[in-house]
Parts: structure tokens; C-alpha cells; sequence
């Protein structure tokens, strides 16, 4: 009898270290030499991620266009389903690049009925949603009437595109009617200069805002041809010596890391730029800023700027600490200090323009790493949720880096 309870006994300690077996070391040992299951490795999906970029991309775009509201309306769910002009325009500039006419007609439709209630311009109020009485519309309480001219210029520059690619006279128009009244609302001339500020909303300002990244580079050479009444160019290399200015200043630091702020002032006297002055405003590299680098990139990959080119050569910070790190954070202060401890797919993907103009070598490493993982190549869409904001720019990147980013004006002939 004491045999028969022994054997069970070791019958059921067996039972019992199986068990464990199963629970704690089998996975383990599963996750080094396999990919779970309906996961390609990482190595597997970059090969296609390289091999079929055009694919790629365009499945994203249908991804990311299937979020659109059937009416045109693109929605940011982490701020509680808000609409900004930004947002429109990003989703304007992407269906055009993508031919899909159709869902560029639905979001202009939807922009231009909502957010062009302006009275006495052809520009967008930037911000819409849901009041506090309960109504959809345009967030007035919260300066929602206001400009934002990063977008109003991304919109008039998807409306050029759009002349050319779908030959319709109507888009032009428009969007020269837009630039005109960037000019008048959104543009300050001081000794001889000119100025891209943050809005209408800065003209008047005592020190007038400017947030670097709405500095659309490529896109003044393309509104030079369209519209020869204004001083594109010279907007453009104003807008350069503001950029260097604002990234090698030390602003409110001792020292800078030589990389962009999200915000800064204008002195009105000297055209000086200086640290922001508003309390809600950082001079930060964070989500504002790193689109200058991809903007500063577009402008080397469409005209080869030789000023672009110097600017991108001067973001060392960003090349060190991807060696030093392997890695890049979500934030950074204007001295380099880390602001933050976690990363942003939107940093990588708008900074990545910087590491293939400085070194190629590294860039293919940066977007190996981080970009093309994101993509599942199963349900051709990216493999986790990356929010409103990242997706769009993981997929500006991605494209940037496979030259999908055509210059729509000059490559389409009549």
C-alpha cells in the first residue's frame, strides 16, 4: 500500500513539473527560436517591406483612408474625436500622391464646408468638435476659429497637385485663393523680410509666434510658379535663416543641441528670434518639430537646396544619439536633455529624411529597425494601433525614404 502511495505520489509530482514546464520554460524557450504564431519575423517582413514599397504604401494609405468618415471628416479618437485643419490637409496631400480622387473630393468637400466658415478669407479654422453645448462644430470657445498656416499651405499645395493630376482648372483656383490670403493674414513683412507665422492669430502679436515646422519649404517653390504676385523665394530663404536661428540659439537653455523648437517669438524691432513666449508653448524638440526635418528633407529630395542639405548636416544630436542609444526619445529638450523616457514612431518617421541625406548607412539601419517592422504583412495595415498623428507620419517617412513623394506640379506634363 505505502508503494501504491508513492507511485502516485511521484506520478502526480511529474504531472505537476510538466505543468510548470508548459507554463514558465516552454514559452520561453519558444520565444528565441520562433516568431509567434501569425507574426513574421522581423527579418521576413522587412524583406517584403523592401522589396514591395509601393505595395506597402499603398496598403497603408487604404488602411488609414477606411478611418475617414464615409463623409470626409478625419477624426483624432485620442482627443475626443476632434477635427483639426491639420488633419484634413494631411489626409488631402495623401490622396492625391495616392490618385484616389474620390476620397480627396470627400475630405475637401468636408474641410471646405466646415472648416472654411472663416468671413472674410479662403483660409480654415483649425480645431472642431463637440462643444460644450453638445453641438458638432467649429471649437470657437477654444480659439478654434483661428488659423493654423501649416496646414492652409499643405491644403493649397494638395490643391496644385490635384490640378495637375486630375486636370480640373477648379482646384487651382482655389488654391491660389488660399495663398493670396495667407499672404494677408498669415505673413508679416518687417524690414524687407518676410515672415510665415504660426496663424492669423500671431499677426498682431507684440512678439509674433512661429513655429518652425509649418515651414513648408518644398511647397514655396511649387506656389513661386503658380503664383507670381508674392515673394515665395524670398519667404523660403527667410524661412531658412529663421530655422537656423531658432535650432542654434540657446533660447532659454545655456546651450543648444542644434536641433529645431517647437515653438519660438519674433522680435518685431531686430527680427531677432527668441525663447516662446506663451506659458502653454515649449521650445522642445517634441511632435511640433520633428516635422521640420521632414520638410527641410522634401525640399532636398524634390529641388536639392543646397541650403536644405547644410540645415540637415547641422542634426548631429540626432545621428549621436542613435549610436550612443540606439534609440531616439519621444522628447527632447532644447539643450538635448532627455524630456521624456519612451520613443514615438512620429519621431521616427519624420527624422528619418535626416539620417538618409547624412548617412545612408545609418538611415537603411534607423528605418530597418523601426519603421518597417511596423508593418504586418498579414493584414497589410501596421501591426498595432500607432494613433491619428503616428500613422501619418510613420507613412510620410516611409515614403520619403522610397521616393514615393513625387513632385506632382513638375512630373506631370500638360
Amino acid at each position: 500500500m505505502l508503494k501504491k502511495y508513492k507511485t502516485v505520489i511521484t506520478i502526480s509530482l511529474l504531472i505537476l513539473l510538466v505543468y510548470l514546464l508548459r507554463i514558465f520554460i516552454f514559452p520561453k524557450i519558444a520565444e528565441k527560436i520562433s516568431p509567434m504564431p501569425g507574426i513574421r519575423s522581423a527579418e521576413n517582413n522587412n524583406t517584403f517591406v523592401d522589396t514591395y514599397p509601393n505595395q506597402v504604401i499603398e496598403n497603408l494609405w487604404i488602411s488609414y483612408r477606411d478611418k475617414i468618415q464615409k463623409d470626409g471628416r478625419v477624426i483624432d479618437r485620442s482627443r475626443d474625436y476632434l477635427t483639426t485643419s491639420e488633419g484634413q490637409s494631411y489626409a488631402l496631400l495623401r490622396s492625391v500622391w495616392m490618385d484616389d480622387k474620390d476620397t480627396f473630393d470627400r475630405v475637401l468637400k468636408w474641410t471646405t464646408n466646415n472648416l472654411g466658415k472663416r468671413e472674410d478669407d479662403q483660409l480654415f479654422a483649425w480645431k472642431w468638435g463637440k462643444n460644450k453645448e453638445g453641438n458638432w462644430d467649429i471649437l470657437v470657445d477654444e480659439g478654434g476659429m483661428n488659423t493654423a498656416s501649416d496646414a492652409d499651405q499643405d491644403i493649397a499645395l494638395a490643391l496644385i497637385f490635384a490640378f495637375k493630376r486630375w486636370n480640373d482648372t477648379n482646384y487651382l483656383t482655389y488654391a491660389t485663393d488660399i495663398l493670396n490670403d495667407m499672404w494677408d493674414k498669415e505673413v508679416l513683412e518687417l524690414n524687407g523680410e518676410y515672415y510665415m507665422l504660426a496663424g492669423n492669430w500671431a499677426k498682431d502679436e507684440p512678439s509674433p509666434t512661429i513655429n518652425p515646422s509649418y515651414f513648408s519649404f518644398a511647397a514655396y517653390s511649387v506656389f513661386a510658379q503658380v503664383d507670381p504676385y508674392h515673394p515665395w523665394m524670398k519667404l523660403k530663404e527667410t524661412s531658412y535663416r529663421v530655422l537656423t536661428k531658432a535650432t542654434e540659439n540657446p533660447l532659454n537653455y545655456p546651450t543648444s543641441a542644434n536641433i529645431p523648437p517647437d515653438w519660438v517669438s519674433l522680435n518685431r524691432q531686430t527680427g531677432e528670434i527668441f525663447s516662446v513666449v506663451h506659458d502653454d508653448k515649449t521650445t522642445n524638440f517634441s511632435d511640433d518639430a520633428f516635422r521640420t526635418v521632414w520638410r527641410v528633407g522634401l525640399d532636398w529630395t524634390w529641388y536639392k537646396n543646397p541650403a536644405a542639405l547644410e540645415y540637415l548636416n547641422k542634426l548631429t544630436f540626432l545621428k549621436n544619439e542613435w549610436r550612443n542609444n540606439n534609440r531616439l526619445l519621444g522628447s527632447y529638450k532644447h539643450n538635448g536633455d532627455p524630456e521624456v523616457e519612451y520613443e514615438s514612431y512620429s519621431m521616427y518617421g519624420s527624422v528619418l529624411s535626416y539620417f538618409v541625406s547624412a548617412d545612408p548607412e545609418l538611415g537603411r539601419e534607423v528605418y530597418e529597425r523601426k519603421i518597417a517592422p511596423l508593418y504586418n504583412t498579414d493584414t497589410e495595415e501596421f501591426t498595432q494601433e500607432l494613433g491619428y498623428y503616428s500613422e501619418n507620419w510613420v507613412w510620410f517617412g516611409m515614403a520619403l525614404y522610397h521616393d514615393k513623394l513625387t513632385n506632382l506640379y513638375e512630373s506631370i506634363k500638360p
